[in-house]
């Protein structure tokens, strides 16, 4: 009868260490990401075609967004390998003619389109402002981050023009876009094993809808000339703090010009910071 208490005493000690470490395996795997994020140092956003200079360079620094079809996969397992952070750059809210492999799938349903029933068209970029409410449109974007993202290996995906819905669209149809935004990234995060998920600007979108869901948002054009004493600019870093007080969402900015004070700046609020010479033009590795 000792035996068998002992026995029993033994299975049931094994089986709560094991619950134990489990449990505690699995929130280190949660929660890895954002504390990785959050140990950003210095970060880089090139959307070219790499080569071994530009490969060496991306395994210095501790994450970097690229353009998944363009840049090679050696440079990005390569930097994988010595600790960077890799995120694959996908257009959520526009579509590219240039990728036309992707552009050539499109319905006529995908195309956002005013009152007058008009596609609106963006002639730097060469490229169309999409419905997020179309369920194909989301199909296809679901389709090209398992391509791009997912079989790369690359660590998340970075959803860029989501601050389109704020900047192009009447007020009372925001409503309609950012919430099929947040089932999109929802979709995201169960189709793909909670695969981290980035945004660019949509600042609202993010405080009232898909915050819980994004690990870091991007702000561009992050210069001083800019944001340093606008009232609307600084509130907005105050709430971005709150943000990522509440939800863990790091603030990734960009300046432009007046690279020391700018970077002052972003340290201030605890963001991190990236100097682009060049503008929103990213094709050259700075």
């Amino acid at each position: 009868m000792r035996k068998i208490f002992l026995l029993i005493t033994t299975i049931l000690l094994s089986f709560g260490i094991w619950l134990f470490f489990n449990s505690t395996n699995s929130s280190a795997v949660s929660t890895s990401i954002q504390d990785k994020l959050a140990a950003v140092k210095k970060y880089k956003y090139y959307l070219d075609a790499g080569n071994d200079k530009i490969g060496k360079e991306m395994a210095k620094v501790d994450l970097v967004i690229v353009e998944p079809i363009e840049m090679q996969q050696k440079y990005i397992k390569q930097a994988q390998k010595n600790g960077t952070l890799i995120y694959g750059y996908i257009n959520a809210m526009e579509a590219d003619k240039w990728n036309s492999e992707f552009y050539s799938r499109l319905k006529e349903e995908d195309f956002y389109k005013d009152e007058r029933g008009e596609k609106m068209y963006f002639s730097e970029w060469d490229s169309y402002l999409m419905d997020m409410t179309s369920k194909h449109y989301q199909e296809l974007l679901l389709e090209e981050i398992q391509k791009q993202i997912v079989q790369k290996g690359l660590d998340g995906v970075f959803l860029d023009t989501v601050g389109n819905i704020e900047s192009y669209l009447p007020e009372k149809e925001q409503g309609a876009q950012n919430e099929a935004m947040l089932a999109f990234i929802k979709k995201i995060k169960q189709q793909y094993n909670d695969l981290s998920v980035a945004q660019n600007w949509g600042f609202q979108t993010l405080a009232d809808y898909t915050a819980p869901y994004v690990d870091f948002i991007m702000w561009e054009n992050f210069s001083y000339d800019v944001v340093g004493e606008d009232e609307w600019s600084l509130n907005m870093m105050q709430q971005l703090v709150q943000i990522r007080e509440k939800s863990g969402t790091q603030v990734m900015t960009i300046g432009f010009n007046d690279e020391e004070k700018s970077r002052t700046l972003a340290e201030k609020y605890h963001f991190k910071f990236f100097y682009s010479a060049a503008g929103s033009y990213y094709n050259t590795w700075q």
